[in-house]
């Protein structure tokens, strides 16, 4: 197979925050060369590694190459660039990447439709569910209830994310918190919420509303409510039960009934893919993305 990585190319907003998807599809692609495969990695300059694939190009600008893919990776698929080069080649070629479901710094996951709300998750058939990867999830995730009084949880997002920016009808914190407060505005419910932990906004919180601190998993296997914009947190309140709202549309908006929420949480996990063993052979061969390649 001949296998293209575009990274960051046409990409106009900070560039250099593609450099480590050059780390990681390099690794990547030097893995895939071992398995016979010929790749090139197509890289903005601004998107630096220490480690680049022996066969690079640089371009800050989408232009045609001679090189004719079978499968193209790219980073997620919402940037100008991602949107040209999957205008260039079709979307039947593209592999979306995105940062994993859980461990999701240290993990990412590969997906043939897209990513957040286009991800094939939302629809194709699930794995089996595995009893013994879920307990290994719940024992990670699962923290004793700090607040004893019935709860709505809203976990807020960072504004400047294409969660935002892309696939929701707020733009800012406050109109979630508004828009959930004016759902509960004939309950005396406690409507709690937490910031995101890297970034702070201004909130003005409405009649029962509660800003707390504290770990997200002391309150979203209690609460009779999850509602949010898609974030990794309400994929994490799928780990406990489906009373999850999403508004937009994400990896947590899939319909699931009784425990398929469990099994969604193993389905997904399985999937992912941890950063460090890009260069695993081994790992990368029984890959559910590489079979899927292989396949199709």
């Amino acid at each position: 197979m001949r296998i293209l990585f575009h990274v960051g190319v046409g990409n106009l907003d900070r560039p250099h925050r593609w450099g480590f998807v050059n780390t990681n599809f390099s690794n990547l692609a030097r893995t895939f060369e071992r398995l016979g495969h010929e790749c090139l990695v197509y890289a903005h300059p601004s998107a630096k590694t220490n480690q680049p694939f022996h066969k690079t190009i640089y371009s800050s600008t989408v232009n045609k190459i001679e090189f004719k893919p079978d499968w193209v990776f790219t980073w997620n698929g919402v940037s100008e660039g991602d949107q040209e080069i999957t205008k260039m080649f079709g979307e039947d070629k593209m592999i979306f990447g995105e940062l994993g479901f859980f461990d999701h710094y240290s993990t990412l996951y590969f997906d043939f439709k897209g990513v957040n709300g286009k991800s094939e998750n939302l629809t194709q058939e699930l794995s089996e569910f595995s009893p013994v990867i879920y307990q290994q999830i719940l024992k990670k995730y699962h923290k004793l209830r700090t607040f004893t009084e019935p709860f709505i949880f809203i976990p807020l997002q960072d504004e400047g994310d294409t969660q935002i920016t892309k696939y929701s009808p707020f733009t800012k914190m406050q109109q979630l918190i508004d828009y959930v407060c004016e759902m509960y505005k004939n309950s005396d419910i406690k409507i709690l919420y937490k910031k995101h932990p890297k970034v702070d906004c201004k909130i003005i919180p409405g009649r029962n509303c509660i800003e707390v601190k504290d770990n997200i998993h002391h309150f979203l296997p209690y609460a009779d409510k999850v509602i949010g914009i898609n974030s990794t947190a309400l994929l994490e309140a799928l780990i406990y039960h489906n009373r999850v709202v999403t508004i937009g549309k994400g990896i947590s908006s899939r319909k699931l009934v009784g425990d398929e929420h469990k099994q969604y949480i193993t389905h997904l996990a399985q999937k992912q893919f941890p950063w460090s063993e890009m260069g695993n052979l081994d790992k990368i061969k029984n890959s559910y993305f590489y079979r899927k390649m292989i396949a199709l």
